[in-house]
């Protein structure tokens, strides 16, 4: 079966960044799908300034575009060292609550997929319930995706596993 006959069509994949260790597990199960489909990756991260950064006599308003500079910086070297322009990739970076950022620009782009990555046992509902992922599982618009680290079998380049 291909992707064509499956009846399943992806044309946008949303894939919220934070740069924790489950990232790169992330990205390479949306550029698998974007692969298969042709789909366009939309990266999103997500600046919310807390405590420490806050205390810093700068204005929220410039904190959030300052830490959105760097996110972006760094999302584009990700994207260099796992894909390059093999696979077409729009990187956005908001301020805000994440679950709600995520959800937004998965109805602003009207993406047909959300593959997040997990950040932790979800054995217990009673945690997983208080998490962003559980949160966006719960009130996406489009179909989610959770996956765990990297699994052992799951193939990337040995310059990723660097990053």
């Amino acid at each position: 079966m291909n992707a064509t006959s499956s009846g399943l069509q992806l044309r946008r994949i949303l894939v919220p960044i934070d740069f924790r260790g489950t990232t790169v597990s992330a990205l390479c199960h949306a550029a698998a799908f974007a692969r298969l489909y042709k789909a366009t990756i939309t990266l999103l991260h997500i600046v919310e300034p807390v405590g420490q950064e806050l205390r810093r006599n700068i204005s929220r308003e410039c904190l959030i575009e300052e830490l959105s500079e760097v996110g972006e910086g760094q999302i584009r070297k990700l994207v260099d060292v796992i894909w390059g322009e093999e696979i077409v990739t729009d990187i956005v970076v908001a301020g805000g609550k994440p679950y709600r950022q995520i959800i937004n620009e998965a109805k602003e782009t009207n993406a047909d997929m959300i593959v997040m990555a997990s950040h932790g046992g979800i054995g217990s509902w009673g945690l997983f319930r208080r998490d962003t992922t559980a949160k966006v599982v719960r009130h996406a618009p489009r179909p989610v995706l959770v996956v765990p680290a990297l699994e052992p079998g799951f193939l990337v380049r040995a310059s990723v596993e660097k990053y």
